[in-house]
């Protein structure tokens, strides 16, 4: 279990930076699924005016789940998520040119294989040193001085991997934008109020928004790892009380259950099952 009051961490300008515009960032939490599945968390806050965050298209070789918290994040071909809306990239479909100006996202991201936080910076400093990141490409030349452009992020995975990536085929062809103000709220066995949001491919993904009184409990099964973001009100968990912009990783293995303090929303992102 980790959990973490987002507010008492300060926001840190990213420096490894493989796309363009100012980016600060709040590193949340880095652990595992399960053994070899790996997953990295973060809030981020995109700049604004000429330090605007801007990528090429492009796909990757893990999944990821963006929570857009404020501002508009545009993901191409009319793929907007507007502030509280969620989205969900498959991995390898293809999305972008991304723009996002004056946004706060809670970004998750997954895989086998996982490079770690650290292993990324290393190969960032690395590349950095022999060529150029600009425009979201890395920028280089090969043996006989002729320019070499490649998508940033894959360069930084296939050094610190040792080979080119492999992207495999996308279950969806595009990111899934899920709108919760589109949806009614249903009532659960517990008497929460849900709403639930989409289950994606075989291993059962789930992006919920929960509402409760002060009271009543949640409860968080150990078949997987389950993320709560607190939108509003307040949870506790053992000696630990979630409010406003707390988040909470209850691991594969664990079970636990939250009781409402203050009535309240939050968003419950339950990653892949963990199978025999």
């Amino acid at each position: 279990m980790f959990v973490l009051d987002s507010e008492s961490i300060p926001w840190e300008l990213v420096t490894a930076n493989t796309r363009t515009g100012k980016i600060s960032r709040k590193f949340i939490h880095e652990s595992e699924l399960a053994s070899g599945v790996g997953y990295t968390s973060d809030l981020v806050y995109y700049h604004k005016s000429d330090e605007v965050f801007t990528a090429p298209r492009h796909r990757h070789n893990f999944d990821q789940i963006r929570v857009t918290l404020s501002g508009s994040t545009d993901y191409g071909f009319e793929q907007v998520a507007e502030a509280g809306e969620v989205t969900f990239f498959p991995a390898g479909a293809y999305y972008g040119p991304e723009r996002f100006e004056e946004a706060e996202v809670l970004l998750l991201q997954w895989s086998r294989n996982w490079v770690t936080r650290a292993q990324s910076d290393a190969a960032f400093a690395e590349l950095a040193a022999k060529g150029e990141f600009k425009d979201g490409y890395y920028h280089t030349t090969d043996t006989e001085g002729r320019p070499v452009r490649r998508d940033g992020n894959a360069a930084v995975w296939e050094t610190v991997i040792g080979k080119p990536l492999t992207i495999p085929i996308p279950k969806f062809s595009q990111p899934i934008v899920m709108k919760p103000s589109g949806y009614d709220w249903s009532v659960n066995e517990s008497g929460l109020s849900i709403k639930d949001l989409g289950h994606f491919t075989e291993d059962d993904i789930n992006v919920q928004v929960v509402k409760w009184e002060a009271g009543q409990s949640i409860a968080l099964g150990s078949e997987r790892t389950t993320i709560v973001w607190v939108s509003t009100g307040s949870l506790a968990l053992e000696d630990h009380n979630l409010g406003a912009r707390s988040i909470l990783f209850s691991d594969f293995g664990e079970e636990h259950k939250l009781i409402g303090v203050e009535g309240g929303e939050a968003l419950l992102l339950r990653l892949p099952l963990v199978r025999p």
